[in-house]
């Protein structure tokens, strides 16, 4: 696994001490990326349901096992002291009213109580809809979500920061939120996702 962005690259559950292949050659502008499961399966089926068919799945089940995670094999991930702000990945606002819901916000609630951390859901805005990212792949991931995202007049970015989505695909929308992130005044990012697509 890489120690930076997470992607499995070996067999054994411990990090490999050099970063991945696109790590060493384009640094992601976040600290760290993990996620609990891969996006396969019952997972897939379940993250699918949530989001097109307005079924969300326990998200206190979810937030307790990255609660148990974060505690347990993650905890080196955060610099001794720093108490992160957990913040989700917004959805655009006719997608969240279509929905009825933003999964990763829920989640990010479920976590923010588990582990006391602060949790900012206004953190970051959504400036547009583009085209959904499921139905991208590759670069063409990159170019839709490049300023889709922004830090709302006025708002104090948090110095430490978990932000939380529901998938990690291609990397694409951790890259620009965290962008936005850094250069808005945070200083340590860790990605934390439900999920990760797999080769």
């Amino acid at each position: 696994m890489c120690p930076r962005c997470g992607a499995f690259e070996g067999s054994g559950p411990a990090p490999h001490s050099s970063p991945c292949g696109l790590c060493a050659t384009a640094s992601p502008p976040f600290d760290a990326a993990r996620s609990l499961f891969p996006y396969a399966g019952d997972v897939r089926a379940a993250i699918v349901a949530a989001k097109y068919a307005g079924r969300p799945y326990p998200v206190d089940t979810v937030a307790l096992r990255l609660h148990e995670s974060l505690v347990g094999r993650w905890r080196d991930l955060i610099p001794d002291g720093a108490s992160p702000t957990v913040v989700p990945v917004p959805a655009h606002p006719w997608k969240y009213f279509s929905r009825g819901f933003n999964l990763p916000a829920l989640i990010a609630s479920r976590l923010s109580r588990r582990t006391g951390l602060p949790f900012d859901p206004l953190a970051l805005s959504r400036t547009r809809g583009r085209v959904p990212q499921a139905r991208l792949s590759g670069s063409l991931r990159h170019e839709n979500v490049e300023g889709a995202f922004r830090v709302p007049r006025g708002r104090k970015v948090p110095s430490a920061v978990l932000l939380l989505d529901d998938v990690y695909t291609s990397g694409a929308t951790a890259d620009a939120c965290a962008r936005v992130l850094k250069s808005a005044g945070a200083d340590f990012i860790v990605v934390v996702t439900v999920a990760r697509a797999v080769p």
